[in-house]
């Protein structure tokens, strides 16, 4: 199981009357500093250019500008970011990921967002389909990125005359430059069936909201079999809001308060935006789950650090491959998360592993 956080470019996750609500780009930098010396595994940045968690009217930090700042910091933490096709061409994406991956010195991650928002859409001159055409304008982007990064070679005949062999040509095509070791993870977000068919054909993981154990276990099931026809194994990483106390009474009155403390204005304003896109995702979800962004508190990581210690191997036994966390305060809370968690986990499975080969 690897552990990631998710970098507060919107500002605080909860749509709370008391949460921050513009983002601290200094507070970013130095989360994910203190991410890589705790031995977190990556780093997520969501690319929204309007803040998707307290309204259009507060600030939002850009993830990529973001992310070449992190690079620049760090050494070995893995880095995500998001990018929403259509907002930026292929070819200005494949530019960008190769020089992001000579400032970072390491593989980077980019995660497929088709996007929900067509204010959002609007602002940037970008076409705004259904759910259907951002799916597709999204494969054909992928299509096109991978022909940058690994274009085929062509084979020319040369026509030599009648009763002639012809000879052939292998024609290398142009790289334009680009180093294809910058290709990324691709990591794919939705919960359709087209987010999971797109999944299945061109990821390397796909990125679930939080939810109930079988949605998550069916999702998992489903995706792998399609997965599988293409002869591929995919990963699959789910958003978890994350408290984690002492004790399981601390941290359910700290999901209570956080609960009665949320902004319903926030919440009806983005049902009804998130209503008319006609995104899967949060289809069914009450007010209390739309407290956080993507529905973090379904994956049930809230409890004493020994309740989640013994959670989460039963998520890792149903099929999760990764964690992306969200934190109330992530220099307060990721420290504590893991030396209670992450590291007796790591610990017992090296012991396992020992036992197993001795």
């Amino acid at each position: 199981m690897e552990f990631g956080i998710w970098l507060p470019v919107y500002g605080g996750w909860l749509r709370s009357l008391d949460a921050p609500t513009g983002p601290d780009v200094a507070a970013c930098l130095a989360i994910a500093q203190q991410a890589e010396a705790l031995g977190f595994d990556f780093l997520y940045a969501s690319e929204n250019l309007l803040n998707c968690i307290h309204g259009p009217s507060e600030s939002v930090a850009d993830a990529w500008s973001i992310m070449a700042a992190i690079a620049a910091v760090t050494s070995k933490v893995g880095l995500c970011g998001a990018i929403k096709p259509g907002f930026r061409s292929p070819f200005l994406v494949a530019r960008m990921l190769d020089t992001l991956s000579k400032i970072a010195e390491r593989r980077l991650g980019m995660n497929i967002v088709c996007g929900w928002w067509k204010e959002e859409f609007d602002l940037s001159g970008v076409d705004w389909l259904d759910h259907n055409g951002r799916y597709d304008r999204a494969s054909e982007f992928l299509r096109t990125l991978y022909g940058l990064f690994q274009p085929p070679a062509e084979i020319v005949e040369t026509d030599v005359g009648a009763g002639a062999t012809p000879s052939v040509e292998i024609k290398q095509p142009p790289t334009y430059g680009l180093d294809q070791n910058a290709l990324p993870e691709v990591w794919i977000a939705g919960h359709s069936d087209r987010a999971m068919r797109m999944a299945a054909e061109w990821g390397h993981c796909l990125f679930l909201n939080g939810m109930g154990d079988e949605e998550l276990k069916r999702r998992i099931q489903a995706v792998r079999q399609e997965a599988n026809g293409w002869g591929r194994r995919l990963l699959i990483a789910a958003n978890a809001y994350v408290i984690a106390t002492e004790t399981t009474e601390q941290a359910q009155q700290r999901w209570k308060t956080v609960v009665a403390r949320r902004n319903s204005e926030t919440i009806d304003f983005f049902r009804k935006v998130i209503g008319s896109s006609g995104a899967a995702a949060w289809a069914a979800l009450g007010e209390e789950q739309m407290v956080d962004s993507n529905a973090g508190f379904e994956l049930g990581l809230i409890g004493s650090f020994e309740d989640i210690r013994n959670r989460i191997p039963r998520l890792q036994a149903m099929g999760l491959d990764r964690i992306v966390c969200q934190f109330d305060d992530p220099m307060r809370d990721a420290g504590p998360f893991m030396k209670q968690v992450i590291r007796p986990l790591r610990d017992n499975r090296t012991l396992a592993f020992e036992g197993q080969i001795s």
